[in-house]
């Protein structure tokens, strides 16, 4: 889990309030693979961050996660002015409470994502972030970094 204090927080907190997609980056025999995600996320006191998106049942994407959960994210406006950029581990989520848990969760943060899922099959991915660095060259260079004990070892 992320060791954070609420200052760190607030501040993933606000700049996840901002955004409604992320890209994600899988991988399958060495190949990488990225594609747009919508996205909703949640953070626990004790900073945990998760979050919650879907795919289509036939992508790529959703294979190469069932097979590698490792995954990279980013999460930005197109002008790199602050962006996030992060790790985390990939789980599909079979169980129908949990998948519509992470399906409410999603729409309720992006009208439009609704409707895309309302179009396509689809199945929702909990990813748990075991780092996470937020860049803002906005008013100078400020980094805030999160990361698990164990990514901290490594």
């Amino acid at each position: 889990m992320p060791k954070m204090d609420a200052e760190t927080r607030q501040t993933m907190q606000q700049f996840l309030a901002q955004y409604d997609t992320l890209l994600i980056a899988t991988e399958r025999d060495h190949q990488p693979y990225t594609t747009g995600a919508f996205f909703a996320e949640e953070i626990t006191e004790s900073g945990d961050i998760t979050l919650y998106f879907t795919f289509i049942v036939t992508s790529r994407k959703l294979t190469n996660l069932r097979d590698n959960p490792k995954v990279g994210l980013f999460i930005g406006p197109r002008q790199p002015t602050e962006w996030l950029e992060g790790t985390g581990i990939a789980q599909v989520l079979e169980d129908p409470q949990e998948a519509e848990r992470a399906r409410e969760l999603v729409m309720q943060k992006s009208e439009l994502a609704g409707q895309f899922m309302a179009q396509v099959p689809i199945m929702p991915v909990r990813v748990v972030i075991n780092w996470a660095r937020i860049t803002d060259l906005r008013a100078g260079y400020k980094v805030t970094e999160v990361k698990t004990e164990e990514e901290a070892v490594a």
